[in-house]
């Protein structure tokens, strides 16, 4: 990167990033992510698990059972949209998810999902399914091995930012392009 402030930019962005995976209270914690499902384009709000910034990972994490799993089987390419109404700064992400299920990164990170949210996992239908009343739509308790089953992570490997702050006197963007060694960054019209 020819810039020192442009290597600042993106090493700051993934910092806050880092930073919301594990804040609940972080205005980064649920971005919205875009793909395109089987029927078209769609959009979501998702719970930013965790971030790798030197493998250039964002996970989140799903009931493999939604209809949002087989759109990413089909087209993997995804967008994320992250905003900071306190600092004005929009960052969007671009890459590509993988789909874990019952394997090692499943594992560890079912490790790490607290008791009370196993349960969202544990329901007897399918995610967007229609009931007849909201009570027999979520689990009451989790079992574990079945809400396991139905436990999925995705992992998006980033190759694609736009950060753009938004300010009273002069907007500032900057795009990192991933070479396949390293991120090269350049200036942007806001």
């Amino acid at each position: 990167m020819s810039s020192d402030e442009l290597q600042n930019i993106l090493e700051q962005t993934w910092s806050g990033l880092t930073k919301a995976a594990g804040q609940a209270d972080h205005p980064w914690r649920l971005p919205a992510l875009g793909t395109q499902g089987l029927n078209g384009p769609d959009v979501r709000t998702m719970v930013l698990r965790s971030v790798d910034a030197t493998t250039r990972q964002l996970t989140a994490q799903t009931d493999i059972r939604s209809a949002k799993v087989p759109g990413f089987r089909k087209d993997p390419r995804v967008a994320w949209h992250f905003f900071d109404p306190q600092t004005r700064i929009q960052v969007r992400a671009n890459g590509r998810v993988a789909v874990h299920h019952d394997d090692e990164v499943t594992h560890a990170a079912w490790a790490a999902v607290p008791e009370a949210n196993k349960r969202n996992y544990a329901t007897s239908s399918a995610p967007g399914s229609p009931v007849d009343d909201l009570s027999p739509g979520q689990a009451q308790a989790a079992g574990d091995a079945a809400a396991y089953a139905n436990f999925a992570v995705l992992s998006s490997e980033i190759t694609f930012i736009d950060w753009l702050q938004l300010d009273d006197e002069q907007h500032r963007r900057a795009q990192f392009t991933w070479t396949g060694s390293d991120w090269h960054g350049t200036w942007m019209v806001p």
